[in-house]
């Protein structure tokens, strides 16, 4: 049980980081957008290589262990690892992409693939009460959120490969990173909200 309480708050808070570093670089690029126009937004993003390259990383590893050794109650080595195993590795190409100056939109396809996983195993969780029959529901919503967070990484990863042949953002680029931007704010909320909850519960209750 030890390394169920662990994991589980230290994964919360790993999906976090990465909705935060994922808001921040919107952010970022947003304003060079804003003084230089499109030409130089992949310029703008590469500093946001590396910290992705660390947390890519990491969630790799804890993932592998958990896909290796399951050290977590039973089904909640699949509910909870794979996803995040998975968030790991397309972390991780993101990373090589933003670095190297590839296309995103390849990782970006492995993106919108793992969104829609997340989708049915937040679903599979909850028909099955987990991660208890209080918590299954907020769980669903939590996977939901992550869910369209990797399903509209694809449309912006492609934007993001087009937008430097362009002089000027078109509308329905601004929709989408619009939409892509309020979805993983919600998303970064929900985690932060699970992974707090989750250290509160556990520092007064250790096992």
């Amino acid at each position: 049980m030890a390394g169920f309480i662990d994991d589980l708050a230290l994964e919360y808070f790993l999906v976090t980081l990465v909705s935060v570093l994922t808001l921040y670089t919107i952010a970022y690029v947003y304003l060079e957008y804003r003084k230089n126009g499109t030409k130089n937004l992949r310029v703008a993003m590469a500093p946001a290589g590396f910290p992705l390259l660390i947390l890519g990383s990491v969630i790799m590893i804890i993932g592998l262990f958990q896909e290796f050794v399951w050290p977590l109650p039973g089904s909640f080595n699949i509910f909870y690892g794979d996803p995040f195993l998975l968030l790991g590795m397309v972390t991780l190409l993101y990373a090589i992409s933003v670095l190297r100056d590839y296309k995103l939109q390849f990782p970006g396809i492995f993106a919108l693939a793992i969104g829609l996983l997340a989708i049915v195993y937040g679903y599979n969780g909850y028909i099955n009460s987990l991660p208890s029959s209080a918590d299954a529901l907020e769980t669903f919503i939590l996977f939901i959120g992550y869910g369209v967070f990797g399903f509209l990484v694809y449309p912006v990863s492609l934007i993001y490969d087009i937008l430097p042949s362009k002089t000027k953002s078109p509308m329905v680029a601004n929709i989408i990173l619009i939409i892509f931007f309020i979805v993983v704010f919600l998303a970064m909320v929900a985690s932060a909200y699970g992974g707090l909850t989750a250290v509160a519960a556990h520092i007064k209750s250790a096992p």
